[in-house]
């Protein structure tokens, strides 16, 4: 009976042993996973901040643009517009190089996406913000793909009224180059017309960008409070 009773006792404490070692390297491991986790919101944290400072820098450089839109408009449509060649085909070879696109930081998300570390947001809330904010960035893909047409087209207008070498000059230089009457290929009223066109789609395209950028701006800023409020991380 003893000898049973001894027996009984070591089974007892090697499981035991067994389940405290089991129960502290899930407790290190829930340690760990929980720091991991903040390390991830505060790097989020710095993502969205930078895609808040994007959509700023990308309304600024959207009145560059516009303003050389209309500047393209208004001298296209001036009788005398031959007289002003020189700064018309600077002010129309520069919309393409000054116009940029909107794009917003996934590093975070797709780091965590593929590593399947997404599971660590255990704030249900968070993630469900996380995961609603990253979605809803496909619309501004769209919009990327959308753009890139307009501005396409845009480019082959232009080519159709301008001499390409002047316009290799002007990009190459960055400045207005001193230009004949020449360098306007035609006069044809179609044609003048349908360069003021491209421009205005790409200005309209560039107006949706600059709303989608502002909304994604709340967006980010909401997710932010969220995340600081509930991790109580203090960015």
């Amino acid at each position: 009976m003893e000898t049973f009773g001894h027996y009984f006792f070591e089974f007892f404490m090697m499981f035991l042993a067994v389940f405290l070692g089991f129960l502290a390297d899930n407790i290190r491991e829930r340690l760990a996973e929980k720091k991991q986790e903040r390390v991830y919101m505060q790097n989020m944290l710095e993502d969205l901040q930078a895609d808040i400072a994007l959509a700023s820098n990308h309304a600024k450089n959207n009145k560059v643009v516009f303003e050389l839109i209309e500047t393209l408009v208004q001298l296209i449509k001036s009788p005398e517009r031959k007289q002003y060649i020189t700064k018309l085909a600077y002010t129309a070879r520069m919309i393409l190089p000054e116009f940029k696109q909107l794009y917003l930081t996934e590093r975070t998300y797709e780091q965590m996406k593929s590593s399947g570390t997404l599971r660590l947001i255990s704030n249900q809330q968070v993630a469900n913000g996380i995961s609603s904010y990253y979605y809803s960035i496909n619309e501004l893909k769209k919009y990327n793909e959308s753009i890139m047409v307009w501005a396409t087209d845009y480019g082959n207008e232009m080519g159709q009224l301008f001499d390409g070498e002047l316009l290799l000059k002007i990009i190459k230089e960055k400045k207005e180059i001193a230009a004949d009457a020449t360098a306007l290929l035609t006069e044809d009223p179609i044609a003048l017309n349908q360069l003021i066109t491209s421009a205005q789609y790409l200005y309209g395209a560039l107006i949706l960008g600059e709303k989608i950028g502002n909304e994604r701006s709340v967006a980010a800023q909401n997710l932010i409070d969220l995340i600081n409020t509930e991790y109580k991380l203090g960015l």
